[in-house]
């Protein structure tokens, strides 16, 4: 599989190959860097088949579900995390070189399904230039403003990142970036892809830059 592996989170099923419109800015960004995003649906992920084409990488998109919306009914913790069991056992099965960077929900899905902990906001996120508070150095936030500002959609965020994971970036929300510590395995809260709503005042959306540092590290 010569591109990058987009795994899109959300329930309803698109037809095979087709992006979502909210993601319109991601594949131009790619091919700039030499790169094609691949579609699929979680539904339609096979792990042995996809393992034995190889991704140059993967990345888990956003949702409207939430990992926890069953719990009012199962009690037991990560009740959902049993419909994407097909996107952990590919994660599990990828080889150890292979990037990953999980996109809000797809944050979020990394850091239970490595035992992590999520927990419900006050109020909906929604904001097109929201800061981050805190940071510590990581090439994918090499170049952004200070401090950097993306895009947010959200309503849970990630209280304790799965085991392997250390933070590194936060806002007045929490959590916003992880990173493996010893896989190239990054999640972020916020939504790089969708720069295009960003209006900085000067020079390039922080969400368009974030992009290219991941791409280019590819």
């Amino acid at each position: 599989m010569a591109g990058i592996l987009f795994i899109d989170m959300w329930p309803d099923v698109l037809p095979e190959g087709q992006l979502r419109e909210r993601y319109r800015d991601l594949p131009p960004r790619a091919l700039a860097h030499g790169r094609t995003v691949i579609p699929l649906h979680f539904s339609r992920v096979v792990p042995a088949a996809i393992l034995a084409d190889r991704p140059q990488a993967v990345i888990i998109s956003g949702s409207r579900t939430n990992l926890v919306d069953a719990l009012v009914d199962d009690p037991e913790d990560g009740a959902l995390l049993s419909r994407f069991e097909a996107v952990t056992a590919l994660l599990e099965g990828l080889p150890p070189a292979t990037p990953v960077l999980g996109i809000c929900f797809g944050h979020q899905y990394l850091a239970k399904a490595a035992g992590g902990h999520l927990e419900r906001m006050a109020a909906d996120r929604e904001e097109d230039d929201f800061p981050l508070s805190e940071s510590q150095p990581d090439p994918l936030l090499a170049g952004l403003g200070s401090p950097p500002r993306f895009v947010e959609r959200h309503l849970w965020r990630v209280a304790q990142p799965g085991a392997g994971y250390v933070v590194v970036a936060r806002s007045s929300d929490g959590v916003e970036m992880v990173r493996h510590r010893t896989l190239p395995r990054v999640g972020v809260q916020f939504h790089p892809e969708y720069f295009a709503k960003q209006r900085p005042a000067s020079g390039l959306p922080d969400g368009r830059i974030f992009l290219d540092n991941w791409l280019s590290s590819l």
